[in-house]
This record gives C-alpha cells, sequence and structure tokens, in this order.
C-alpha cells in the first residue's frame, strides 16, 4: 500500500503501525460519534481501506474507499479546520468526477463550519445515531422502567449460576467460544453488515492487548456464555464496542449489559455510548428500552456540484 492524492492531500494507507502517532491525534479531537479511534478504524479498515492525512497544524483528515462504486470519500474532518483547508477540500471536491461525500459528522461541525457546510446537501442520518446512556442508571437499574430487566436477571439467578469477570487478552480465546457456540446453537446468518461485523470482531479480539481494549467475560455451567469490549472516547464516556451471549441462558443479555455498565462506572465515566441501532427496528427498540439520556444525530453531507 502506497500514500495517494486525494482532495490534493497525501493520505497515508492505515497501516496497524499507526496507531502510536493515531491514537493520540483521535483522542485529542475526541469526535462524540463512537467510531473515531484507532481500534474502530483498525477494524473494518479492510472493508474501507481508510487512509489519513494532516490538514494543517490542528486537523486530521480520515478518507475511506466505498468499495460499490468505486470512490473515496471523507470521513467528518477532526480538529479545528483552517480557511485554507476547508477551500482546499471544496476545490478538490470540485474536480472529482463524482459527488464527495462527507461521512459520520456531528451537529458540532455543521455549526463551526458553516462555508463549507453550505456547499454540500446535508442529510441526517437516523441509522448511525449514538444512544447515550447513563453510566450509574445501567449499573443500578432503579425505578420502574428498568423493572422487567431486573426481573430477567432475577430469572437467570433462578436458573442458572454465572461469574462474571474482567476480559483480558490472555482470555479473548473464551470469546471464541462463544462466538463458535452461537454459530452452533443458533446458526445466524452471517451476511451483508453481519458479516463485516464478525470479521472486526474478530480482528478486535486477536489485537486486544494492543488496541488497548477492555471488556467483561461472563462464564456460566463451566464454560464462558457472553462477552463485551469497551474503551474510553473521551474522559467521561466509554463505547462499547461488541457485546455476545447466548440466548438459551434466560436473561444473559441483561446480565452482559448490567456487568459491564457496572465496570464503566467503577472506572468513573459517567456516560456510556452504545452506538448505532443500523435502522433495524429489533435493535432500535432494545436500545431503546434501556431509556438514553441523548441520541447524537450524524449526518452526512454530499457536495452539491
Amino acid at each position: 500500500m502506497t500514500a495517494y492524492r486525494f482532495l490534493d492531500f497525501e493520505f497515508t494507507p492505515l497501516r496497524l503501525g499507526d496507531r502510536g502517532f493515531l491514537t493520540p491525534a483521535l483522542r485529542r479531537y475526541a469526535h462524540p460519534l463512537a467510531g473515531y479511534t484507532f481500534a474502530v478504524l483498525a477494524a473494518w479498515n479492510p472493508f474501507y481501506r481508510y487512509g489519513w492525512a494532516v490538514c494543517g497544524h490542528a486537523g486530521l483528515m480520515i478518507s475511506c474507499f466505498m468499495e460499490r462504486t468505486g470512490h473515496h470519500h471523507l470521513l467528518q474532518p477532526l480538529g479545528r479546520l483552517s480557511s485554507a483547508g476547508r477551500r482546499k477540500i471544496l476545490q478538490g471536491a470540485a474536480a472529482l468526477d463524482y459527488a464527495l461525500k462527507i461521512i459520520g459528522v456531528s451537529e458540532r461541525f455543521l455549526t463551526e463550519n458553516p462555508d463549507l457546510v453550505r456547499e454540500f446537501h446535508v442529510r441526517e442520518d437516523r441509522t448511525a445515531a449514538n444512544y447515550i446512556y447513563a453510566a450509574d442508571s445501567l449499573a443500578e437499574l432503579k425505578g420502574r422502567k428498568y423493572a422487567k430487566k431486573r426481573n430477567l436477571i432475577s430469572q437467570a439467578n433462578g436458573l442458572y449460576e454465572w461469574t462474571p469477570s474482567p476480559l483480558t487478552g490472555e482470555q479473548t480465546d473464551s470469546c471464541f467460544v462463544v462466538l463458535e457456540a452461537i454459530a452452533g446453537e443458533e446458526s445466524p446468518r452471517m451476511e451483508g453488515m453481519l458479516a463485516l461485523e464478525r470479521t472486526a470482531l474478530e480482528s478486535t479480539l486477536k489485537h486486544f492487548k494492543a488496541w488497548e481494549q477492555q471488556g467483561v467475560l461472563v462464564e456460566a455451567d463451566g464454560r464462558p456464555v457472553a462477552f463485551s469490549i469497551f474503551e474510553a472516547i473521551g474522559p467521561r464516556t466509554a463505547a462499547i464496542h461488541f457485546e455476545r451471549a447466548l440466548r438459551s441462558y434466560k436473561g444473559l443479555y441483561q446480565i452482559i449489559n448490567q456487568e459491564t455498565a457496572k465496570t464503566i462506572a467503577a472506572q468513573g465515566y459517567e456516560f456510556i455510548n452504545r452506538e448505532e441501532d443500523l435502522g433495524d427496528p429489533g435493535l432500535r427498540a432494545a436500545k431503546k428500552s434501556y431509556h438514553p439520556v441523548d441520541i447524537v444525530s450524524a449526518y452526512e453531507l454530499t457536495f452539491k456540484q
């Protein structure tokens, strides 16, 4: 993989060795959406072929490749764009023979860059909006609104014994055991986005320690049955990237959800980002059932010319 020019910027293809440079930059320019960490970019890199470029003294550009169309586009630029950087993006977009898209855009970016944004059509992408929860609320499950969650956990306690523990790099083999059990018991259809997510999850497990991930592992009946993977995306917020549990154990998803929240809250984080619902009605209903305190909007910009 070699560097390439896009929008008249020099982009470097994302490599695992870039973590030392990109991780501090991504943390410095923290984004409210959960996809802007090195671990997420690296896990999904085989599909989106990300590249990165420095924009001025306080900006980072990340490109992505859409195989379906054969075109490069941008994730939301991070940091503060200079007027020269904005002009360069617009001039580069005007020179393309297709409409440039800027993906995963926050409301703050729209507000801070009006002269850039006015040259684009703006569309809210509801499927990419992120669900935010109070960490203490998910850890404690207090009140009538969480009665069904507590009831399912109570039923689980009467049906089987389970034990949570921190997930470490030495225990990731147990997560693959859970994935194999899910495949054997439930036979999920691994196609489309589900297939891509499975590959991204496996990559994250293989680089769990190097990518500074954390998680929770739950065992029952002498075997691993559920796990979660999370990381900090800001000083007050942790994002849960993956969560898997065997549905043959009643209440297990509620257990892994609460145990992960307890771990995150104990580390001092105030909020949990449980990412997007991808437009799936069942997933949307499940995320709403935990009563988010906020749903962070995501926007897609399409160049007008």
